[in-house]
């Protein structure tokens, strides 16, 4: 269920950069080409990589793992950064990633004691 859960939100990051690069996204204060290139192509990384990763999460691999918690570290920040520097709406982008990285961290812990392929031998 959570696997799904993130793969829409990386569908959705996906269209969003879509959306941005089309001109059918605005934002709610006019912004300089570079701040809109930093947000296209953060969108389309977190989209892409969210969900390249999110396949070794779900063949429970290491890097599928670490992968997606660097994603959601870096999806985190970002949108810090957008919600302090570009728009308040972005802070709602903050929330499924720190949802999926909740969910790592005791799934992790819940193989702990026991061997898994997300490297806790």
């Amino acid at each position: 269920m959570v696997v799904l859960f993130a793969s829409i939100y990386y569908i959705a990051r996906i269209a969003l950069s879509y959306a941005d690069m089309t001109g059918s996204m605005e934002f709610e204060t006019e912004q300089s080409e570079l701040v809109e290139a930093i947000v296209i192509f953060s969108f389309l990384a977190i989209g892409v990589l969210g969900l390249l990763t999110l396949s070794g999460v779900y063949l429970a691999k290491p890097w599928g793992y670490w992968g997606t918690m660097a994603v959601s570290a870096y999806t985190i920040v970002f949108d810090i950064w957008a919600f302090l520097a570009v728009q308040s709406s972005a802070i709602a982008g903050v929330i499924p990633p720190a949802v999926l990285t909740g969910y790592l961290l005791v799934a992790r812990r819940s193989h702990s004691g026991r061997q898994s392929d997300w490297g806790d031998r």
